[in-house]
Formats: C-alpha cells, structure tokens, sequence
C-alpha cells in the first residue's frame, strides 16, 4: 500500500503510526504542502494522511500555497480513496467540501475526553476506539486548535468533546476528518511547545505543557487508538 502524507511543519520526528505502517510493509511518501511545487498525482497511492500544522485553513493570504492544496484535496474527493484529515487537516477538508472554517469560540489543548455520537459508535473505523470493556464510546484525544469547522453537508457527525460538538465527521465510506491528534508522541508533543510555547491555544482548562508533555500510558493510548483508526480506515493487510 502506497501512503501520502501531508505536512505542515519542519519537524523530522516520525508520528507514532511509523511502526502501523512498517509492519504492514506500507510505502510512505512525504509531502511538504507549504513548501509549494507540484503535487502527487492521487492516482499512484492508495490512500491520504492530511496532518495538523500551526497555519488556519482559510489564511491563503498569508499561506497561498493553501490554495493549491485544496485544490489537491478536491481531486483526492473525487478519486473515492481514503483520507483521513487531522486537526488542520480536517479542517481543510471541511473547506474542501463547502463547510465554514473559522476562529473557534471553545479552543482546547491538552489531553480531553472525546465522546462519540450515535454515528460515531457505528462507524467502522472511530467506532473502535470506543469500543472496549469500560470505555462507554469514550477515548482521550490530544488536542492544539484554535480554530474549527462546520459540518459539511452531506457528512455524518462523529464526535463532541465537552467544548466543542464538532470533533469528527465522515464523508461517504472513504473520507473521515478528526479536530483531535492521536499520532503525536511526547517528543513531538515537547518540541512544538519549545517552538510554539508563546502561541498556545486559550484555553480555560488546559494542561500545564510540563503534564502535556510527559511521556506514560495516555501517549500509549493514543497510538493504539491511532493504530485502530487506521485499521478501520484501510482495511486489512493486503
């Protein structure tokens, strides 16, 4: 399987679905969206990672290259491979497909509790992370926005946090969107607070970085969720 990745930022350290993606003998290519140029052709890969990044989706102004990745995006809709969109990522897909984006009203950062909707607990790929002994249709997320989307139309809601309603929504069987991170480790969690301590989202009930940052079990948890997402997204090995 052949993976596209977009990204928004510098930073060489691999997300924690690296190893998903080694055992399952996937082929990654890496493309640096703000650094301009021409992009893959989606014909040539299986599937779309859409990645976060500290820019807002609808700030071509002073990012112009965001332009060209939504025109990127809108051939990648209507290619019908699957992509998955995180946090800017998401956002961009919800303004690929005609929904708002816009300055939240409920930033959040940190660790948070993500509750699945109905649709949620149904789909295929979100609904396992909500789906253990105990969990209720509850996971935690790691969350950096400052901004948000509206729903498409068309596109089911997948998900809330207390702040905000919308965290996830699915659009047709191959396209699903998440407001929250689940493929940061500590250590990119850590180095983006040195690089963008000064920016951080306002949030009322936030972590301390110094708690955000450190490594345990919650990071553990966030790459089995990431793993299982990309299980339901992809399918099995092939």
């Amino acid at each position: 399987m052949r993976i596209l990745e977009l990204v928004h930022s510098d930073s060489r350290l691999a997300f924690n679905n690296r190893e998903f993606f080694e055992r399952r003998g996937g082929e990654i290519h890496r493309h640096p969206a703000q650094a301009g140029g021409e992009y893959p052709d989606p014909a040539a890969f299986d599937a779309l990672l859409v990645y976060g990044g500290s820019m807002s989706a609808y700030d071509e102004a002073r990012h112009p290259w965001l332009l060209a990745e939504l025109r990127h995006l809108e051939a990648w809709l209507a290619a019908g491979k699957p992509v998955l969109g995180i946090c800017l990522g998401s956002q961009l897909l919800a303004r690929a497909l005609g929904a708002a984006v816009y300055r939240s009203p409920a930033p959040e950062f940190g660790f948070k509790e993500i509750v699945l909707t109905a649709e949620g607990a149904a789909d295929l790929a979100l609904g396992r992370l909500g789906a253990g002994v105990g969990r209720g249709g509850r996971f935690l997320g790691i969350q950096w926005h400052s901004d948000a989307w509206d729903l498409p139309a068309g596109a089911s809601r997948l998900a809330e946090s207390r702040a905000w309603p919308n965290q996830a929504f699915r659009y047709g069987p191959t396209v699903l969107a998440i407001q929250f991170h689940l493929e940061f480790t500590s250590e990119q969690i850590a180095a983006f607070l040195l690089e963008e301590g000064e920016e951080l989202p306002p949030d009322p009930e936030g972590e301390e970085p110094a708690s955000f940052a450190s490594p345990g079990a919650r990071y553990a948890e966030a790459k089995r969720n990431m793993e299982l997402l990309l299980e339901g997204l992809l399918g099995p090995r092939g």
